[in-house]
This record gives structure tokens, C-alpha cells and sequence, in this order.
């Protein structure tokens, strides 16, 4: 029976993982940006990528995942740096455990805004809404209020994001060769009014070669966006509040 979850045996950033369920949710922005000492300004990623030696070894193990999490990061505060990252986590059919960071990027690869590969709904949720909005709003991102069975509400922080197994199965399984992974920062801006909702939307972008939608089950066109070279999983769950 495969009941018992084994440890990794790699690093499995537990510490950076507790940072982020830990801080101060009025500092969460400053880990998104740092401060450019020659403008005098801070600036904001939204792009993480992972590592090559790591996209390998990912892909030797997709045929085998069984469940995948994103979970959220922080080293220790500097603002010379950008101390937020995402961590893959991965769990295979031995239910061995598998974690991948991904690294801050200051230039992207492409320039979102006029690349006519880039789907416009993916365009929005990065350009216009992440990279557009303001500082202080950032940490109300990650927050969502929550009814008690006593009537009080509560405020819960997300802690990390599930991708459906169905997404897994059917897409990211049958990708042709992945040759890079990349964390894109988006705003699903339908739920930053409701404070129920968790409205930091991430996506994961798996580079690869010439796929087309007539690849995918038509039920899940709608929640998976394409490029020439890339394929956008836009939908996953956080959690909390939805587990």
C-alpha cells in the first residue's frame, strides 16, 4: 500500500516555506521587490524560472507525478534582492517527494506586451494587472476572509496552489519535451474585489516544441492557453481556502 509519504532526499526549502506562512503579511510586497540603487527605485519581478539541471530531472519524473503543488517562499529579507520564490513540489507514484525552486528573473525573455504568441488573456493577468499594481495593494493578494461555524470571520494566507490532477494527466503529462519551466506573477482582477477569494492567480509556462490546442480534451481549452513554444496553465487552487 502506498500510504506513507517518504522524505525527499533532497532540499526541501521547509524553513523558506515557514517564512512565508510567518511574516508579517504588511511586508509580504517588499519580498517581491528590490531596490535599484543606481535609479533609487525599487522594482518588481513576475517571472521565476527553473534551474536546467532541475527541468531534467522534472522531466524524468513526469510520467510518474502523481500530485503537484506550488508553494510559496521567502529567504531572509534584503532589499538588495528579491527574497520571494515559488517552489514545485512534487509527489510520484512512490509518493517520494520532489521540490524545485525557481529563481527571480530582472529581464524577461520576451517582451509580453507586443509578442503576438502571447495569449491576451495571459497578457493581462501579467502586464497589465501584476506588473501594474501598486505597491501597498500587493499584500491583500494573498489574504481571503473566511465564515467560522460561530459567525466570526477569520483572514487566512495562502500557502500554496494545487494543480488538478486532470491538468497533470491530460496536459502537462503528454507535453512533447519540456525544456524549461517558468512562475509567471498574475492578477485574476474578477476576484480582487471579493475578499473571499484568493486573487494572486499564478502561471506556470512549460516551454517546449510546436504543440497545438487540437492536442488537449476540449474541456480543458478553457483553462489552458497556448503559444508557439509555450503552453500557460492558468488554473490551480489555493489553498487556503479551498482545502
Amino acid at each position: 500500500m502506498k500510504n506513507q509519504t517518504k522524505q525527499p532526499s533532497s532540499e526541501n526549502f521547509h524553513q523558506e516555506i515557514k517564512n512565508w506562512e510567518e511574516e508579517d503579511v504588511m511586508q509580504l510586497a517588499n519580498h517581491f521587490h528590490k531596490i535599484d540603487t543606481a535609479k533609487g527605485q525599487f522594482e518588481r519581478t513576475s517571472e521565476f524560472v527553473m534551474a536546467l539541471k532541475d527541468v531534467e530531472k522534472f522531466e524524468k519524473l513526469r510520467a510518474v507525478i502523481e500530485e503537484m503543488r506550488i508553494y510559496l517562499a521567502l529567504d531572509t529579507k534584503d532589499k538588495e534582492k528579491q527574497t520571494f520564490f515559488p517552489v514545485l513540489r512534487i509527489k510520484d507514484d512512490d509518493n517520494v517527494l520532489h521540490f524545485f525552486k525557481l529563481y527571480a528573473v530582472d529581464l524577461r525573455s520576451i517582451d509580453l506586451t507586443k509578442s503576438a504568441e502571447v495569449p491576451e488573456l495571459f497578457k493581462n493577468m501579467i502586464c497589465k494587472n501584476w506588473d501594474a499594481i501598486d505597491m501597498h495593494l500587493i499584500d491583500d493578494l494573498f489574504m481571503a476572509k473566511q465564515q467560522q461555524v460561530n459567525g466570526f470571520e477569520t483572514t487566512a494566507r495562502v500557502l500554496h496552489y494545487q494543480i488538478d490532477k486532470k491538468i497533470v494527466d491530460s496536459i502537462i503529462k503528454k507535453l512533447p519535451e519540456i525544456k524549461g519551466i517558468t512562475f509567471y506573477s498574475g492578477i485574476d482582477m474578477n476576484k480582487f474585489s471579493d475578499k473571499k477569494q484568493i486573487s494572486f492567480t499564478p502561471v506556470l509556462g512549460f516551454q517546449h516544441d510546436i504543440l497545438t490546442a487540437d492536442d488537449v480534451p476540449f474541456g480543458l481549452k478553457n483553462i489552458v492557453e497556448f503559444s508557439k513554444r509555450e503552453t500557460f496553465i492558468e488554473y490551480s487552487r489555493p489553498c487556503p481556502p479551498t482545502c
